[in-house]
Formats: structure tokens, C-alpha cells, sequence
């Protein structure tokens, strides 16, 4: 075989592992000014087609600042050398702003990728973009160095509001300063063992990154337990525990299944 022909197969064999592998898919947004928005470190999946004029997707990131190193990458199948040279990524910053465009990484066919640091807090506008005609693209962006969740907020000031918990069925939309659902367990201190398991839709690395729960003590509003998907803690003290279901994930709706 020639050169060429074997880097595009090493390309796609690269590409369906890692699109195997990866549990986010997103529907991308075609709109510069609603970019499907990354709270945190994330992988997405998604699919291209492109036009001679040019075909996009915009992904939006708020950049932390303080020289906080962000790496974006994409592979893409096909992802030979020709197709290479019509897709790939631009990230702007403020008013446009070109900050830098990927470019191929070596060693890996099909991959191109960015790292990026700035003292300077603001949104990046990240554009995937298809120039290959007719051609529909596969691609696989990871975007890393971006800050985990904002640490949670004290629970409501008063636990009586909360609403008991035998078993609870909800959804909540998410938001980037954080959304909640309370619920409580009230508790004469007898040392039992509480597990609470709770089940989401959609569920993969993403949505965890973002949404969860949190279990407050009586007194104190002492965190006792948290999880993404299960939290075990002793009821130890009497009085009223306090769970707190959260989502971080702007404009996402997360329905959840909350049991004891």
C-alpha cells in the first residue's frame, strides 16, 4: 500500500476507537451566537457535513484566566491528508479574536489540536469547521484544563421546607451558578446506615461533571456524603438531613430517579 493510504486507515481505526470509547455525543450547534456550551472538561461526538463554501459548528468554553493551560483537540475521520486540509477548528476570543487554529498533531493522523493560556478571564468561541463537499465528517473534540464544578452552596436555611424522601422522580435544568432539588431525612441519631442511589438521563462523563447530589448533617450544615451516582453516610446525629440534588449544566434538563 501507499504511504498515504495507510495513514488514513490508521485515521479511521483511530477515530472508531476513540468514538467507541466516548461516552458524550452532542448535537451541534450550527449558530455562532448559541454555541452548545462546556462547563468542564469534556468529550464530545458529533457529525459534519461540508460544502465547498464551508459548513461550521460552534462549541463555547468560558476561558478561567490566570494562566490556566486549556488544550483543545479533534480527530476526524476521514481523516487523511487530503481531507485534512479542509476541517478542522478556530478558536476566537473577544470580538473576534482569532486566538490560534488547530494544527496536526504528530504522530496521530487525523488529529489536530490547540493548547492555550491566558491571564485573562473571557468566553472562547471554538469553530469546527468542513470545507470537503458532499463529504460528511466524524469528529472527536476533547477539551481539557477548563475548571471543575463551583463548589456547592450551603443548603437552604430552612430544612423544613425540604421535601421527605422515600422516593423521588424529577428533572431539573441545569444552570452555570448551579440549580437544586432538596429533599430530607429526619433522624433520631440511632447510628443506621443510609444509601441513597440516584439514576439520571442522560448519563455519561459529561452530565457527571455537572450534576450529582450532596447530603448535609443536622447541625452545622456539615457536608456528610456526596455522589454521582450513590452516597452512603450514618445517621449519627437527630434531627433533620438535609440532600441536595444539583446541576451545574446550563440550560440542560436532567431527569433523575432519587431512591433510599
Amino acid at each position: 500500500m501507499r504511504k498515504r493510504t495507510l495513514v488514513a486507515i490508521a485515521s479511521l481505526v483511530l477515530f472508531a476507537v476513540l468514538f467507541a470509547l466516548s461516552p458524550a455525543s452532542a448535537e451541534i450547534s450550527k449558530d455562532a451566537n448559541k454555541p452548545l456550551h462546556v462547563a468542564h472538561d469534556s468529550s464530545l461526538d458529533f457529525a459534519l457535513a461540508g460544502n465547498h463554501a464551508g459548513s461550521f459548528g460552534y462549541i463555547g468554553i468560558d476561558y478561567p484566566g490566570g494562566g490556566a493551560v486549556v488544550t483543545i483537540q479533534a480527530d476526524m475521520a476521514p481523516g487523511d491528508p487530503g481531507a485534512m486540509s479542509g476541517t478542522g477548528f478556530n478558536v476566537y476570543g473577544f470580538n473576534g479574536y482569532l486566538i490560534g487554529s488547530g494544527v496536526p498533531a504528530d504522530g496521530t493522523p487525523g488529529r489536530k489540536a490547540l493548547r492555550w493560556a491566558d491571564t485573562n478571564a473571557q468566553p472562547w468561541l471554538i469553530q469546527v469547521y468542513n470545507y470537503l463537499d458532499n463529504v460528511t465528517v466524524r469528529f472527536h473534540v476533547e477539551i481539557t484544563g477548563l475548571p471543575g464544578p463551583t463548589p456547592v452552596p450551603p443548603p437552604p436555611a430552612r430544612p423544613d421546607e425540604a421535601a421527605p424522601l422515600a422516593i423521588a422522580a424529577s428533572s431539573l435544568v441545569g444552570d452555570h451558578s448551579g440549580r437544586f432539588h432538596y429533599y430530607k431525612i429526619d433522624s433520631t441519631g440511632n447510628r443506621s446506615e443510609v444509601t441513597l442511589r440516584l439514576s439520571y438521563a442522560p448519563d455519561d462523563e459529561w452530565i457527571s461533571n455537572g450534576f450529582g447530589m450532596n447530603v448535609y448533617a443536622p447541625s452545622g450544615g456539615m457536608l456528610v456524603a456526596k455522589g454521582g451516582h450513590e452516597a452512603k453516610f450514618k445517621l449519627e446525629m437527630p434531627g433533620t438531613y438535609l440532600i441536595q440534588v444539583y446541576n451545574y449544566l446550563p440550560s440542560r434538563n436532567v431527569t433523575y430517579l432519587l431512591t433510599r
